[in-house]
């Protein structure tokens, strides 16, 4: 059934701002209509399709506002993506038609097995496989509450972790049966979630005043330093304490300030204002810890990347093998060492004994002209060296000067496997090598240090992967979450 009405209005222009009256300062029009052009309007008012008693025919949704929609599904306050563990989470449960209208002409709902007691309502938390989990449910209607509107008002905390969870219900509003259930959500550690440091915020002052203690009556009764002091300036584990956002400022100073691609907001706004840039801003204040977020994750998600040093010939450890030194320097080749070449080619290092440098050779020999192999798999061995391998090895012009014997057709003389004869009478053996140089396997790595970093990929405490950073229902995401709900003491 529906009713069409008409609606008919005049204008009330007093608020309305004339601004060429304004220019001449004249006094303001008082009078409430200036024509009288009337707006009309026709509206159509229909009545709510009822529940169905027999059948039920009806609906619970789920919000975290109760804004569902009137008439048509309403997906904005949705539950969000992350929750922490005993976080208290809260929701709204409306008893709504089929055609997504809310039945408030039924009780309100409370706490019950959903099924036999009327207006009462079960609300379970279940993982992905519909297992109920160990939840704390509770009402939460307040003293304003309506005792009628067919909703329940409620809030749930868990005490672990889960993904894909999901809150269900099952109501008996007047004697109908419903049912509904909320849209999935992520349960997180609130103890172990992803963080991030920014270079320079490792400084644990509280260690520093400590490590200053050198008068005996002092060092032997720090108490002072830990317990009022050292709370003042605080340690490295939080980002927020006096001493490591003091030091972090005098550090990054010139990459808070002067660069435009680190600046945090407050002095971008500033450096673009100095060329008349228009900017909107949309907060004048954050609070101290949410403000680090945004001036950190406001900075290009390729500049957070640590750029690393990637340089892979680190062979001279000077004498001190446990220092990280020389990791690119293997274990020693012998010139008897049979050694791939082809597709199975490996470098080696050579040590040059007169410079004391160190060569790497990446040269594949069996690549090269009339090269003597050993066999059919291109293996060889440094003692077959020859000087056309490429190697550019500083030796005696003797030392593996040596030519192939040919038979008097002019050919190789070869044994099995292709295996050719050196003519050894103008050559000295290879042997000779050893005097001046020493070879050594190589092993594939990189430095990995940085060469540049903004965000501390080594500090312990950076939890997150920059490299996979969205916005959405990850890192970022989870990390303002936390930050707010820890500030409003939610978590």
């Amino acid at each position: 059934m529906a009713n069409e009405i008409n609606i008919f209005a005049n204008f009330d222009t007093t608020a309305v701002i004339d601004p060429e009256r304004e220019y001449y300062n004249l006094p303001r029009n008082n009078l409430p209509v200036v024509n009288q052009i009337t707006a009309a309007a026709r509206l159509t008012i229909r009545n709510n399709a009822p529940l169905t008693p027999l059948s039920g025919m009806g609906q619970l949704k789920f919000s975290t506002t109760g804004i569902d929609g009137y008439g048509y599904d309403d997906q904005t306050f949705n539950f969000d993506k992350n929750y922490f563990s005993n976080q208290i989470i809260y929701f709204t449960v409306r008893v709504k038609t089929l055609t997504d209208y809310p039945a408030k002409y039924v009780n309100i709902l409370n706490l019950g097995d959903g099924i036999f007691e009327d207006n009462t309502i079960k609300v379970d938390l279940v993982d992905s496989f519909n297992n109920t989990l160990a939840a704390t449910i509770s009402s939460d209607f307040g003293l304003l509450s309506s005792s009628s509107g067919g909703f329940f008002k409620g809030a749930f905390s868990y005490n672990g972790i889960g993904n894909n969870l999901k809150v269900i219900a099952k109501a008996n509003s007047d004697a109908r049966p419903l049912s509904g259930e909320s849209t999935t959500f992520n349960i997180v550690s609130s103890g172990n979630t992803k963080e991030f440091r920014k270079i320079n915020e490792d400084n644990n002052q509280k260690q520093n005043f400590l490590d200053y203690l050198y008068q005996p009556n002092l060092k032997n009764n720090p108490k002072f330093f830990i317990d009022i002091i050292g709370q003042i300036v605080g340690d490295e584990k939080n980002p927020n304490t006096l001493g490591v956002k003091v030091y972090e400022k005098i550090s990054n100073y010139l990459l808070n300030s002067g660069d435009i691609d680190y600046a945090n907001v407050d002095n971008l706004i500033s450096n673009l204002k100095l060329i008349d840039s228009n900017v909107n801003k949309f907060s004048n204040a954050y609070p101290a810890s949410l403000k680090r977020i945004v001036d950190f994750f406001s900075v290009n998600r390729s500049k957070l990347i640590p750029i690393k040093n990637n340089f892979n010939q680190d062979f001279d450890n000077k004498n001190r093998p446990n220092t990280g030194r020389g990791k690119n320097l293997g274990t020693e080749v012998k010139l008897s060492d049979t050694l791939s070449g082809g597709d199975n080619f490996k470098p080696i290092v050579a040590y040059e004994k007169f410079s004391k440098r160190y060569i790497m050779l990446n040269t594949d020999p069996t690549s090269s002209f009339g090269f003597r192999y050993l066999g059919p798999n291109k293996t060889f061995q440094i003692s077959s060296y020859n000087k056309n391998w490429g190697w550019g090895l500083v030796l005696p012009k003797e030392i593996a000067n040596f030519t192939y014997m040919l038979d008097i057709t002019g050919n190789n003389l070869v044994l099995q496997d292709g295996f050719r004869i050196l003519n050894e009478v103008d050559g000295i053996s290879t042997d000779e090598i050893l005097k001046y140089y020493t070879f050594y396997s190589y092993i594939s790595t990189t430095n990995d240090s940085n060469l540049f970093a903004f965000y501390d990929d080594s500090n312990i405490n950076s939890t997150s992967d920059i490299t996979s950073l969205s916005a959405i229902n990850n890192s970022i995401d989870e990390i303002l979450l936390k930050d707010i709900y820890s500030g409003t003491k939610l978590i």
